[in-house]
């Protein structure tokens, strides 16, 4: 990747973390990274191609730093405890805005357009990716799944520190029902003993 492709697709992160993906205009991203409007149309013929660029570019550095977690760890419990690991250390990162993909799918809300396409594409890799990972049912990586989620949402929105040790804790229960919803699981528990 060139060097100038490269520093368009990291002002135009930065902008779109701190200022939205339609609020940021194309002028503002190449005369804040040092460059022409023309250079820009060269490397990204269409605004919408340079933020499937800046995404695709994350999705590559999220999975790096989960994957880097759980390299060389064995056992379900333990690569869900490296996976929350590997959240947390994106949540204390100084250019944690919450997701980019949830952030993405906020402002493309057609399900016809490309970029709202690859937020569900990427939330349908992440999802077969805990599932693989884990070694887990689909039911257990939705659940997974949504605790993840939430916990970023909490993180960034409510600035809620808690949010992904609670998650961690809710997603060990869901990994442990080994197929069986917690829900149900847990009122049999409360019927049988009764």
């Amino acid at each position: 990747m060139s060097e100038k492709r490269q520093q368009l697709m990291e002002t135009a992160y930065r902008l779109f973390n701190r200022h939205g993906f339609h609020a940021t205009g194309i002028d503002r991203i190449w005369a804040e990274a040092g460059s022409t409007k023309r250079t820009l149309y060269r490397h990204f013929p269409t605004k919408d191609a340079l933020i499937e660029a800046v995404l695709l570019s994350r999705e590559q550095e999220f999975f790096a730093l989960l994957e880097g977690k759980l390299a060389g760890l064995e056992g379900r419990e333990s690569r869900l405890h490296a996976l929350f690991d590997g959240f947390g250390e994106w949540f204390g990162r100084s250019d944690f805005y919450g997701c980019n993909f949830i952030n993405a799918s906020a402002e493309f809300a057609d399900s016809r357009h490309p970029v709202r396409k690859l937020v569900v594409a990427h939330k349908q890799v992440l999802l077969n990716w805990v599932r693989e990972q884990l070694e887990c049912s689909l039911l257990q990586a939705t659940g997974i799944c949504l605790l993840l989620e939430g916990a970023v949402v909490m993180a960034h929105s409510y600035q809620q520190p808690l949010a992904l040790e609670q998650a961690r804790s809710l997603a060990l229960a869901v990994l442990c029902a080994d197929g069986e919803s917690p829900l149900l699981a847990s009122c049999r528990q409360r019927l049988s003993g009764r």
